[in-house]
């Protein structure tokens, strides 16, 4: 008896889901044990809160929703360190399900094509970086191309599933609404576009970008957020690497950040040979599927070649026009880093080897020749896992789980709770630690120690030490840069409501040396992995912490408090707005009373975060119901049982 044709298409995707996390156990199997996981972008930790970008307190508040409050509800719900390596495991079963359901066909095109997208250089390079969001963002194209191709083919006038799969993959990252975006017009206009659907595609966006609402009210309240300019499309440019651009792109590398600490796009002759190997199978692939399938086949096949050019960047032959989008159009600061194009060749390279397996299986029963193709479909299954030793094993052994030192838990011990802050140091936004046995990762002090803690946020790349806005950290620079302000340090730290100065032990330990000779800093612990200094003088007085977004001012002498944020006239008491300090922070003059100081967007944000939180939930919960009410009709016969990616 044959299966019910849903019940055999939930069968392929869940083989291929099987594919992607049985690969990606093979991953992450390292880190599943005793410590915490730290990549260069993804520093897990005991403090699991968030940060202040959530509330529209720094210039990350445009990317903080909701994917950063689905992170932290998952840290209390499992712990930081199981949350750090569940939150990589889930793009590769969700990628390789989606890739399935996507290709359609037999097994021979879905399970390659499945092993391609979450075994390939892409992959590794992201994962190597922790680039959490950004793969969730990337595994979720599938499913939105998917969507997108069955509604087509249905003639709907809207796809909720579209919109909702679209709207979850631009609540996570930001990149996905230009990737998502490319990935709903190419469906729309190839082949042979329809007023219909292009209509349907312009309320699919629409639809969702109702999860931005949050997004929407901090430009209106004036949240500052990070400033890009020309700099930024050279500091992330995409890397050349042995071969020159065209073959690192053709290869999916050229993440710009390299050394020894990431995959190194280095091919050799072998990985020559295996490269001009599967684009050849890519490219007889998609020309198959132009054909059989148009509905797939021919937006892959454009996106494909698309992202190749817009992968190259600022230095491939659209460089020019590069730059020109990225001053005038819309968001599109977004896609600095040029190379992230390249996620849709991922999807592209996978259908077309996929395809292409598939054929060779068909020719296989079709001829007389019976191990031939049978040996070349193989090859070209298994030819992904070239890439194996690079990914599987906590990326080819290079990264384990670290222990924070047990100093380190005696610092934040004697350090406790309270209202005032820590320095940590050394100031950089990377750098390598003992812990992770050299390798650079982003500050780990935020991560860590219950007090809140100034960091610094500069990325330090050739011709862009950084982006942020912050007054504050700008202040520590000179500061540092200063080697302690002429023996003023800790006088200087005041206005900052430090109390404490932390500095990990390392290499840079001779830059520091100048702390140990400050007026009003005292050595409260000091061991070879770390060294706390406490500021003399450094109390809140009469300020007490109430919530991320308000402060009190209890009664007592009247005078000026200075309120340890980073300076917005949006931070009001009794409706008045403070005035800045040289230090980048708040200063209020206040009597005898009590008083309370608030972030008054805050109210309104918090209506935009609820709103954008809504629109999800709404967008998830129409996409269902138009699945229900689909697979009901294939059931009772209403409309054809056949898939969107079926072959004719």
């Amino acid at each position: 008896m044959t299966a019910h044709p849903h019940r055999r298409e939930l069968r392929l995707v869940l083989e291929s889901a099987t594919v992607g996390l049985v690969v990606g156990l093979a991953t992450v199997a390292p880190w599943m044990g005793h410590g915490y996981l730290m990549l260069l972008d993804w520093v897990s930790g005991p403090e699991a809160s968030l940060d202040a970008g959530v509330y529209g307190l720094s210039g990350s508040s445009l990317d903080s929703m909701p994917f950063r409050l689905g992170a932290q509800a998952l840290r209390h719900l499992i712990g930081p360190p199981a949350a750090a390596w569940v939150l990589l495991l889930i793009p590769f079963p969700l990628l390789a399900s989606g890739i399935g359901h996507l290709a359609g066909g037999s097994r021979w095109r879905r399970h390659p094509a499945a092993l391609a997208a979450v075994c390939n250089p892409f992959i590794i390079e992201r994962v190597g970086a922790g680039h959490v969001a950004f793969l969730l963002g990337v595994a979720l194209l599938p499913w939105i191309a998917r969507s997108a191709a069955t509604a087509r083919k249905d003639g709907r006038r809207f796809s909720a599933r579209a919109a909702g799969w679209y709207g979850l993959a631009i609540a996570i990252s930001p990149h996905a609404a230009w990737l998502g975006g490319a990935v709903l017009l190419a469906g729309a206009v190839l082949p042979r576009p329809t007023r219909r659907d292009l209509t349907r595609t312009a309320w699919v966006v629409l639809a969702a970008a109702a999860v931005y609402v949050y997004g929407a009210v901090l430009l209106l309240t004036g949240t500052r957020t990070i400033a890009v300019s020309q700099a930024d499309l050279d500091a992330y440019a995409t890397r050349a690497g042995p071969g020159g651009l065209f073959v690192t792109v053709l290869s999916l590398h050229g993440y710009w950040r390299g050394g020894d600490d990431l995959p190194r796009d280095v091919l050799g002759l072998f990985g020559v040979v295996v490269l001009v190997i599967v684009l050849t199978a890519v490219v007889a692939g998609l020309s198959r599927l132009w054909v059989a399938v148009p509905v797939v086949g021919r937006p892959w096949a454009v996106l494909t070649a698309v992202s190749l050019l817009l992968g190259m960047g600022v230095e491939g032959p659209l460089g020019r026009l590069y730059r020109l989008a990225f001053d005038y159009v819309p968001l599109f600061a977004a896609m600095r880093e040029q190379e992230k194009w390249l996620a849709l060749a991922v999807v592209g390279y996978s259908l077309g080897l996929g395809a292409t397996v598939e054929a060779l299986a068909a020719w296989q029963a079709r001829s007389g020749l019976r191990w031939v193709p049978v040996v070349v479909a193989t090859s070209l299954t298994l030819a992904p896992l070239v890439c194996a030793p690079m990914l599987v094993n906590g990326l080819g052994g290079k990264v384990r789980t670290s222990s924070y030192p047990a100093q380190w838990y005696a610092a934040d011990k004697l350090m406790g709770t309270g209202p005032e802050g820590i320095l940590f140091l050394p100031w950089h936004g990377y750098q390598p630690l003992s812990m992770t046995g050299g390798r650079s990762v982003a500050t780990a002090g935020p991560a860590f120690f219950r007090r809140a803690v100034l960091g610094s946020d500069a990325v330090e790349l050739k011709g862009l030490r950084s982006d942020s806005v912050s007054r504050r950290t700008a202040y520590v620079d000179r500061l540092v840069a200063g080697g302690g302000a002429g023996g003023r340090f800790a006088e200087q730290l005041v206005p900052l409501g430090i109390r404490y100065v932390v500095l990990a032990r390392g290499p840079e330990d001779p830059s520091y040396e100048w702390l140990r000779k400050q007026k009003g800093l005292s050595i409260v612990l000091d061991t070879p992995e770390i060294t706390v200094w406490e500021v003399a003088g450094a109390r809140a007085g009469r300020l007490e912490r109430l919530s991320p977004t308000a402060w009190l001012v209890r009664p007592g002498t009247a005078g000026v408090v200075i309120l340890p944020e980073e300076w917005s006239a949006s931070w009001l008491m009794d409706g008045r707005p403070g005035r800045p300090t040289r230090a980048g922070t708040i200063a209020f003059n206040v009597d005898a009373a009590r008083h309370e100081i608030t972030f008054a967007p805050w109210g309104v944000q918090r209506v935009g975060v609820a709103g954008s939180l809504l629109a999800l939930l709404a967008l998830l919960v129409t996409g269902l119901i138009e699945y229900r009410h689909s697979i009901r009709g294939v059931i009772r016969g209403r409309r054809p049982a056949g898939h969107a990616t079926e072959d004719a």
